[in-house]
């Protein structure tokens, strides 16, 4: 399956767009491979693009001050990682995205996203869609007794 096939089926799940639109859209990513291991974000970089997951894992993790590591997110084919407040505050990373396998993304930067959302209104409603399921996630995953 192309790039294109993949993040058009992952976002068909919740919009619809024309062919002309989702060619727009798509144009504004770049796809990208990483080996086993290879950091895509570090701690202290300038944050500006988010990754979806073609292929292979990713791990997105921070260590605390008594280098323990919090894992938290693994993100799989379909799945978006970024360290979220660098990206959209403009703060450097605390967050690191790094390979657990070979992997396939492709990027978006914040302002192409930006400038998609206010373009295309059904754009701009799936990352709102998105945003919210992964807050929805995360208290799930804090409330658990």
């Amino acid at each position: 399956m192309q790039a294109a096939d993949i993040l058009q089926a992952h976002i068909a799940k919740t919009i619809s767009l024309s062919k002309e639109q989702f060619g727009y859209f798509f144009s504004h990513f770049s796809q990208q491979s990483f080996k086993k291991g290879q950091a895509i974000v570090s701690e202290g970089d300038k944050v500006e693009h988010e990754y979806f997951v073609l292929e292979g894992c990713l791990k997105s993790f921070f260590i605390n001050d008594e280098v323990k590591m919090f894992i938290l997110q693994f993100a799989m084919p379909t799945w978006w990682a970024s360290d979220y407040n660098a990206l959209y505050n403009g703060h450097r990373a605390t967050v690191q995205v790094d390979c657990i396998t070979n992997a396939e993304v492709l990027r978006l930067s914040n302002s192409d996203r930006e400038k998609l959302c206010r373009e295309i209104p059904e754009v701009g409603y799936f990352f709102r869609w998105r945003t919210n399921k992964g807050y929805v996630a995360l208290q799930k995953d804090c409330c658990r007794s």
